[in-house]
């Protein structure tokens, strides 16, 4: 049974913004404008990272346990084996085992849905509660738009990584980024190493 957990695309837009460069702040009237990065919001929130590792260890029971039935069959086919082919017992024997694949082929299909509905629910509850604390900083900060960007370096010899840097929409920022001011309101309360530099937000008014 393949693991299921595939890492999610997380592309995502959110609303509200802190201070910019005087071009920008022409380009988006009064208000300041900040930036920040999803895919350390993700790799850092405690809660997020809690609910994916027992969510990992739900699918590794899961696996540890069709791995049992997979061998219980196994030793069926080599009782079947001991059989004559037509005679009753092998017909009965025959007839029980392809009953478990099947249900076994339908277990594994259950299973792995279900664990796909979960994992996507926890990066829909996580993403609502990021923008939601997002919008709160924003406001609080007199932030009127806030920009995703990604902080990691663009490999130049890996094409993937290329395209994705040349799509960035943030191509410059200075000491406006407020991811890791994000990740401490989110963190708040949970045991946690540095999480790093505070960003410069001016303060609301």
């Amino acid at each position: 049974m393949k693991r299921f957990f595939s890492c999610f695309c997380v592309a995502v837009a959110l609303a509200a913004f802190c201070q910019a460069t005087p071009a920008w702040a022409q380009n988006a009237g009064s208000g300041n404008i900040a930036v920040i990065d999803i895919p350390v919001i993700f790799k850092n929130h405690a809660l997020f990272k809690k609910q994916m590792d027992d969510l990992k260890a739900s699918v590794d029971a899961a696996e540890a346990a069709l791995t049992k039935e997979r061998d219980s069959m196994k030793t069926m086919v080599d009782e079947l084996q001991g059989y004559k082919a037509g005679t009753p017992e092998f017909k009965a024997l025959e007839e029980k085992l392809a009953q478990l694949q099947a249900g076994l082929q339908v277990k594994v299909g259950m299973q792995k849905k279900d664990f796909m509905e979960k994992e996507a629910r926890v990066y829909y509850n996580t993403y609502n509660q990021v923008t939601q604390t997002v919008a709160t900083f924003a406001q609080r900060h007199n932030i009127t738009l806030v920009l995703r960007y990604n902080s990691n370096d663009i490999d130049p010899t890996n094409r993937q990584s290329v395209l994705e840097g040349v799509n960035r929409p943030v191509i410059y920022q200075n000491q406006i980024d407020i991811t890791y001011d994000i990740l401490r309101i989110l963190n708040n309360g949970v045991p946690q190493n540095a999480m790093g530099p505070a960003s410069h937000v001016p303060v609301g008014r």
